[in-house]
C-alpha cells in the first residue's frame, strides 16, 4: 500500500468521522464510540479492498459486507455516500422515521446493504449462509466480509456459526472482530470475558490473524494478504473506542449519545477533526 493510498484513506476516514458525529448529533441519539472504533476498518474495506461497483450496488459479482455490529451504521452510510450509492443529502435523515437510513442497516431500504442487522450475534450466521449459497451456485470468486464487535462474541449464535464455517471450510469468509474491549456500560471482560480469542477461533477451524493497531491501513491489508489456507479467516483487530475524538477515546460514557452530546461537545469534536487535517 503506497503512501498516497494511505493518505487518501486517512483523509476519507477523517471526513467519515465528521459525518458520523454530525448524523448522531442531528438525530439526538446514536452510538459514537462503537462507530468511531471501526472507521478505518470499513474505510479500508469499502474504498480499497472489496470488489464493488459504484454504479451498481447490487452487482452480482461484488464482495459482500455483513455489518453484524449494526450500531456502526453511520460509518457505512457515510462511505456509501462517498461511493455514490446514496446521496449526501440523505445523511441528515439518519434515524428519522421517513428516512432510508435507519439506526441499523436495513436491506429492504437500501440496495447497498447486503444484510439487515441490529440484533447482535446474527451477522456471522448470515455470512455463513451466503458463503454456502455461493458455493452451491458455483460462484467461487465472491468474498464475504463480516464485521463483529468483541462484546457481540458473547452471543452463542456466533460460535454456532463459527463451528459451521469451520466444518464446511468456507475459505471465502472473512470475519473481522472490532476488539475495542468496551461494551454497553462496562469493559467486555467485566461483563463476560471472551478471551482467549485466537485459541477459540482456531479450535473452531479458522485461520487467525491479529492486528495490534486496527487504525493502520497497512496492518489491516497485510493481515488479510497473509492468509494462505482454505479455512475461514478471522482478523482480530485491536481498536480504540471513540477513536479520533479526544474526550471519547476509551471512555465508555460515549457508547451511546443523546442529550449529553450537546452543541458544545459536538463543536469540540468537529474542531479537533478539522485540526487533524
Amino acid at each position: 500500500m503506497s503512501a498516497l493510498d494511505i493518505s487518501a484513506l486517512s483523509e476519507a476516514a477523517r471526513q467519515v468521522r465528521i459525518d458520523v458525529l454530525t448524523m448522531i448529533h442531528h438525530a439526538g441519539s446514536g452510538n459514537p464510540g462503537s462507530a468511531l472504533s471501526c472507521v478505518e476498518i470499513l474505510t479500508w474495506l469499502l474504498l480499497s479492498e472489496m470488489k464493488i461497483d459504484p454504479a451498481n450496488a447490487r452487482w452480482d459479482g461484488r464482495d459482500r459486507l455483513i455489518l453484524s455490529k449494526g450500531q456502526a451504521a453511520p460509518v457505512f452510510y457515510s462511505l456509501a455516500a462517498r461511493i455514490g450509492w446514496i446521496s449526501r443529502d440523505e445523511l441528515s435523515g439518519f434515524r428519522c422515521f421517513d428516512s432510508r437510513l435507519q439506526s441499523h442497516p436495513d436491506a429492504l431500504m437500501l440496495d447497498c446493504v447486503d444484510c439487515s442487522s441490529g440484533s447482535l450475534g446474527q451477522g456471522l450466521s448470515s455470512a455463513v449462509g451466503m458463503a454456502i449459497a455461493a458455493r452451491l451456485l458455483a460462484k467461487p470468486g465472491l468474498r464475504f466480509f463480516c464485521l463483529l464487535g468483541d462484546g457481540e462474541l458473547q452471543e452463542g449464535q456466533v460460535w454456532e456459526a463459527a463451528m459451521a464455517a469451520g466444518h464446511y471450510r468456507l475459505g471465502r469468509l472473512i470475519a473481522i472482530v472490532d476488539n475495542n474491549r468496551l461494551q454497553g456500560d462496562r469493559a467486555t471482560d467485566q461483563t463476560l470475558g471472551v478471551e482467549p480469542l485466537r485459541d477459540k477461533w482456531e479450535a473452531f477451524g479458522w485461520e487467525v490473524a491479529t492486528v495490534a493497531d486496527g487504525h493502520s491501513y497497512p496492518a489491516l491489508a497485510t493481515a488479510l494478504a497473509a492468509f494462505n489456507t482454505d479455512k475461514p479467516k478471522v482478523i482480530l483487530v485491536e481498536t480504540v473506542k471513540g477513536k479520533g475524538v479526544d474526550y471519547m477515546e476509551n471512555d465508555n460514557y460515549w457508547h451511546t449519545a443523546g442529550k449529553k452530546f450537546d452543541q458544545i461537545h459536538f463543536e469540540r469534536a468537529i474542531a479537533g477533526l478539522q485540526v487533524a487535517s
